[in-house]
């Protein structure tokens, strides 16, 4: 059986990662400026953001806790930019 801080790492690890594919997803993009990159970008990594929560909570793996913790910045950053990552690789150039 796993530890009880085992489980609050999942739970942490899977909800972040699923407001974090949430958030891409409620993107608004500008359609005066529209770069289809960017919509790809962004897309690709909700989806990856929504398939990596649910794994992470339907499977029940246990995940370390820098995962937990690059989960939760990756979450507040994504929440920070409104959902923009064009905003974050230009703030890393």
């Amino acid at each position: 059986m796993m530890g009880q801080e085992m489980v609050a790492l999942v739970w942490v690890t899977g909800v972040t990662h699923l407001i974090s594919a949430f958030r891409l997803a409620c993107y608004q993009r500008d359609e005066h400026h529209h770069c289809w990159r960017e919509s790809v970008l962004i897309s690709l990594c909700g989806g990856m953001f929504c398939l990596a929560g649910i794994d992470v909570l339907l499977a029940f793996l246990p995940v370390s806790p820098w995962h937990a913790g690059v989960s939760v910045l990756a979450c507040a950053l994504i929440v920070r930019s409104g959902g923009n990552l064009m905003v974050l690789w230009r703030a890393l150039k």
